[in-house]
């Protein structure tokens, strides 16, 4: 078959099936002009994930808005959102893909340019991932992680035992928050005194109320401890998993400098606090809210695996992360959406768990939902995060461990009354009130 002049084929996969379709290549899509919604976020009444379907009624990828300007396609369908992620047309890596962004001549700042600007795993593309990756599934292998695990089981014991004089409890600062901390200075080897600061700094960071100015500290701050754990590390790699990244990024055919072992710090960091504490407090959240559902998991009829993987699905600890650029023109046949080529794409996690052609009531936590517990959380395709097993691992040995110790432990307040992050990126509780009996 011969092609029109500035046509080309798309390649895809969805679920084994290919998917081809043709569009003329050519600058950005006209969809993306004035008018379109902001993107909020979690607001009083309403999670990311309603906030996302809500978006739904204007198609699989409608335009927003995001803070700055910048002008995206909010992709809140699962399947494209899937055939998105596991293809190679579109990309993380803003100075190859998004025009005007490495010249300088593109202004971006604030939220967005914190997320796209650090040079890392998460912020590549092909070859340049590939390579980024290696150093990081080196050091958290499903074998090494599964070693870990005893030393997981007396950090949560160590959080559990300080809770024993305390009756009502904020189950995010007390326990929740903890457990990650603690993971990370004593497996990841990053020193205790950094973590507190780190966290403050971090925060902001997931803020998308937040400023310009406020972003450029909390992005300051964060980079200045991360440059002192690198000096450290570069110095004297001890027998932690930042030791092992040390040495396998120097090793590797392409030694990492400084500043990209600073950036892949700073996703494994953040990626080890901020998502796990939100994905711990949430399925207790869950569990506690349903009684029906915790008896079946305590009971060991169905497994704390399955029901994180349910949590999961109905609130990720991730609402989204920006920000993807389409590589060249395409169109996605199955949905008929065309993307034009440096077009800003953001994959909406937290929409695509509550798609009701995928999930029959897709709001009600089931942890023997016939259809499965399909979930982005943890990426898709070759972005799949290399640290999901170690967060999974914490996260059903925090929740199972605090339900057996106090299996009278209630949630104080509704859950629709708990408070969320001022955020479309952060999705989860700040503060979680609770009474351990």
């Amino acid at each position: 078959m011969t092609l029109a002049p500035g046509h080309e084929w798309i390649e895809g996969a969805h679920e084994g099936a290919p998917v081809v379709g043709v569009r003329p290549a050519g600058p950005p899509s006209a969809a993306s002009g004035g008018g379109c919604p902001h993107l909020r976020g979690a607001t009083a009444g309403e999670s990311n994930g309603q906030e996302g379907r809500r978006l739904r009624a204007s198609g699989p990828a409608p335009v927003v808005e995001l803070p700055g300007g910048v002008q995206a396609r909010v992709v809140v369908d699962p399947g494209l959102a899937e055939r998105l992620s596991a293809g190679p047309h579109v990309s993380r890596d803003a100075a190859r893909h998004w025009p005007g962004f490495r010249e300088g001549t593109r202004s971006v700042d604030g939220i967005i340019h914190a997320w796209i600007g650090t040079h890392n795993a998460l912020n590549s593309y092909g070859e340049d991932h590939r390579q980024l990756r290696a150093p990081i599934a080196a050091a958290l292998t499903r074998r090494r992680v599964e070693a870990m695990a005893p030393e997981i089981e007396l950090i949560v014991h160590d959080v559990l035992d300080g809770l024993g004089a305390h009756e009502d409890i904020d189950l995010v600062q007390s326990y929740a928050l903890p457990i990650p901390h603690e993971v990370i200075t004593r497996l990841l080897g990053v020193p205790a005194q950094h973590l507190p600061a780190f966290s403050a700094a971090a925060a902001g960071l997931f803020d998308t109320s937040a400023g310009p100015a406020d972003v450029g500290r909390s992005m300051e701050a964060v980079l200045g401890i991360l440059d002192q754990l690198v000096a450290s590390a570069r110095e004297r790699p001890e027998d932690n998993l930042i030791g092992d990244l040390v040495r396998a990024a120097d090793a590797s055919e392409s030694p990492l400098s400084d500043t990209e072992l600073r950036d892949q710090l700073m996703l494994i960091i953040i990626a080890g606090t901020e998502t796990t504490v939100h994905a711990i407090g949430t399925l207790l959240v869950h569990l506690l809210s349903h009684p029906d559902q915790r008896a079946l998991v305590m009971s060991g009829q169905v497994s704390m695996d399955a029901a994180l993987a349910e949590s999961l699905r109905l609130r990720p600890p991730i609402a989204a992360v920006p920000l993807r650029f389409a590589v060249r023109p395409f169109e996605d046949a199955r949905s008929g959406e065309h993307f034009g080529e440096g077009e800003p794409v953001l994959i909406h996690l937290a929409a695509a768990g509550l798609d009701p052609e995928r999930y029959a009531e897709p709001e009600r936590f089931d942890v023997q939902r016939a259809e499965g517990s399909r979930s982005l959380a943890f990426g898709y395709g070759p972005h799949v995060c290399p640290g999901a097993a170690l967060a999974t691992r914490e996260v059903v040995i925090a929740v199972r461990r605090l339900l057996e110790r106090y299996p009278d432990v209630r949630l104080t307040v509704e859950p629709e009354q708990l408070q969320e992050p001022s955020s479309w990126i952060s999705n989860g509780y700040t503060s979680i009130p609770g009474q351990l009996a």
